[in-house]
């Protein structure tokens, strides 16, 4: 069961869009070797050719800062503009203060007039952050927002799992946005996001909040990295993710021939192949930077859409489709008009 119908279209215009690539290049030979797989094993069970990951100076706060500068810049924003900075995050910097607060303080934004919080909704987290930018914005709560992503997976991965260890990369992405002012027809024109937890163990790290830690240690010190059970997530999202989008476009009063470009979350290689092939959108409308980033959990939609943006396949007064999966399992999307 969805969500019955929201408060859509809401009049937000995205003004800028910003990433960050972090420094490490990561080749899936190098993995290979390292882990003593025989060539072209991660490759094979990633599509990953590359994938960055971050040093050591490149905390989640540096590289969300980063992007959200480049968004604002790329609006024309001054960063003194921003009334909300909103984080989306799988696993934050650190306990606490939130990610947020740190971007803030590195963003020089330290007058307290700026609100800042985290989301955490797995690889959904930047569609949710965006929803409630949007909502604020509307009601007139904020003007000007940055919403950001990052995620930090490589230090997270059990490298026994080639699976789930060969997929991922590190990054951060952002968007400023902005109340749409009368006339410019930019606005989400729809979201929907639903929640299965019936399968919440699909993707999960086990330890390292209150139930396991340091302090009552889990029985296995694995549990503090990822595990991922890929095909059972593929089969939980595809039997979800065609009834979320006809919502979607019944809500929008559009089709998808309406959409210029699709911008989704970089799951996994199957996982793009299933909204060309089964989903019948043309290869040529879907964003795919997996094979160069890898999958960036809550970073992967942020950097997606700038990639969108930067080389001109989503221009002014196009039609983003903007949609992806999370653990929980939770799926999501959204009809942008940028």
């Amino acid at each position: 069961m969805i969500a019955g119908p929201g408060p859509w279209p809401l009049p937000l215009r995205i003004l800028g869009t910003g990433a960050y690539v972090p420094s490490r290049q990561i080749p899936s030979e190098h993995l290979d070797a390292v882990n003593g797989r025989p060539a072209g094993t991660t490759l094979a069970a990633s599509g990953v050719r590359v994938r960055r990951w971050a040093d050591t100076h490149e905390t989640s706060s540096h590289m969300a800062a980063a992007a959200l500068t480049d968004a604002a810049a790329a609006g024309g924003v001054g960063l003194g503009e921003l009334d909300a900075v909103l984080v989306g995050a799988v696993v934050p910097e650190q306990p606490m203060p939130t990610t947020a607060v740190l971007t803030l303080r590195r963003l020089g934004l330290g007058d307290g007039r700026v609100e800042a919080f985290d989301v955490n909704a797995s690889c959904l987290g930047f569609l949710t952050a965006l929803e409630i930018a949007a909502l604020g914005v509307a009601v007139g709560r904020w003007r000007t927002v940055g919403v950001a992503a990052v995620d930090v997976a490589s230090k997270g991965l059990d490298h026994g799992d080639v699976e789930s260890s060969s997929l991922f990369g590190d990054g951060a992405g952002a968007a400023v946005v902005r109340r749409t002012a009368d006339g410019e027809g930019s606005g989400v024109l729809a979201l929907r996001i639903g929640c299965w937890p019936e399968a919440a163990d699909l993707c999960r790290i086990d330890a390292g909040g209150t139930r396991w830690n340091t302090t009552t240690p889990p029985p296995d010190a694995r549990s503090y990295l990822f595990r991922m059970d890929g095909r059972g997530v593929l089969k939980q999202a595809a039997a979800r993710l065609p009834g979320v989008l006809a919502a979607l476009f019944e809500e929008a009063g559009l089709t998808p021939d309406d959409v210029d470009v699709v911008v989704p979350h970089q799951a996994s290689g199957v996982g793009l192949r299933y909204l060309r092939e089964k989903l019948g959108f043309p290869a040529h409308a879907v964003v795919d930077v997996l094979g160069e980033r890898g999958n960036q959990v809550s970073a992967s939609l942020p950097v997606a859409l700038h990639e969108a943006v930067a080389s001109g396949r989503l221009r002014r007064g196009g039609t983003a489709l903007v949609l992806g999966t999370a653990a929980g399992l939770s799926v999501g999307a959204a009809l942008v008009r940028y």
